[in-house]
């Protein structure tokens, strides 16, 4: 089992939270669709258009499938620890580091993205010397796919033909928060919502927006929400977003920026969430893996009684 006392965000985030005098969670029905041994790590994942979900198991290397019946199964075996993912046709984009995160901060010169095909073999392997910690992925329905840098206040943009990272917007607010008692990721999630790029900060406790429209750097940076720490969130057909919080609780955040738990507790340091067809959830949890529990990590689907 690799150390993990040098990235102790989780404990702070979870006090954070805690401490925003969140209203209660509305009724919800939780089911646990596969268990993990503890130890496992997952970090994020991603809807394909056959309803399936995939999802990264980081220090497995490993790419994970879920159909839309609940069957599981290996997408992939890879040769680095995964991060985000993301739909490439019938394949696959994946951030990864070739060391894990646990070996901080040598892990910062490791960042690679991979572009798998159908089979999860992977047919490009980028190296990324300029990123710091590649994290979440999004589509931004171009070619180019938007990649959030949790430790250089970055996020780019990847075109598979093009083999290279740009800069699409660079701005203090993306980097960790510098008074932070401990380190937490700067930007995290992202996704595109109605021409607009929203990005969270696990350090700083918020998501903030820019315009996506625009295929060139973008200059300004809007705060969203500052609801606490925040991983990965999905927008739902509304405009509201549910939003991981690496902590025990799974987040509602209406169009206006209001949050609410939709799980107050229970989530094991959740990392990630996505909205089937069917509107139900499916979120990644670690067991707390990262605050010492050792607890099993899950997959849950969660229905909300209501959206």
């Amino acid at each position: 089992m690799p150390k993990l006392a040098p990235i102790s965000f989780l404990k702070a985030a979870a006090a954070a939270l805690a401490a925003s005098g969140l209203a209660a969670a509305q009724a919800v029905e939780v089911e646990t669709l596969i268990e993990f041994t503890p130890g496992v790590f997952l970090e994020n994942l991603a809807q394909v258009p056959d309803g399936s979900t995939v999802f990264t198991s980081y220090f497995d290397k490993r790419l994970i499938g879920l159909s839309a019946d609940d069957k599981a199964w290996t997408v992939a075996d890879l040769p680095y620890h995964p991060v985000g993912v993301a739909a490439y046709g019938d394949g696959f984009i994946v951030t990864a580091h070739g060391a894990p995160f646990t070996d901080f901060p040598g892990f910062t010169e490791t960042n690679r993205v991979l572009v798998l095909d159908a089979l999860g073999a992977v047919t490009k392997d980028i190296p990324a010397p300029e990123a710091r910690f590649l994290n979440g992925v999004e589509p931004l329905g171009d070619g180019r796919y938007a990649i959030a840098d949790s430790i250089a206040g970055t996020v780019w943009t990847f075109r598979p033909e093009d083999d290279a990272l740009k800069p699409f917007i660079e701005h203090e607010l993306l980097t960790p928060d510098p008074a932070a008692p401990s380190f937490r990721p700067g930007a995290n999630g992202v996704k595109l919502q109605g021409g607009k790029l929203y990005v969270s900060n696990s350090s700083r406790g918020a998501i903030y927006t820019f315009d996506a429209a625009a295929n060139k750097p973008a200059k300004t940076l809007k705060t969203f929400t500052s609801p606490g720490p925040i991983d990965d969130f999905a927008f739902a057909a509304d405009g509201s977003i549910f939003a991981a919080t690496h902590g025990d609780a799974l987040l509602k955040i209406s169009a206006d920026g209001a949050a609410a738990p939709v799980i107050a507790q229970g989530c094991d340091g959740c990392t990630s969430v996505a909205i089937r067809p069917d509107g139900s959830l499916i979120v990644l949890t670690t067991g707390g893996l990262l605050e010492g529990r050792g607890a099993p990590a899950r997959v849950l689907r969660v229905r909300p009684a209501a959206y």
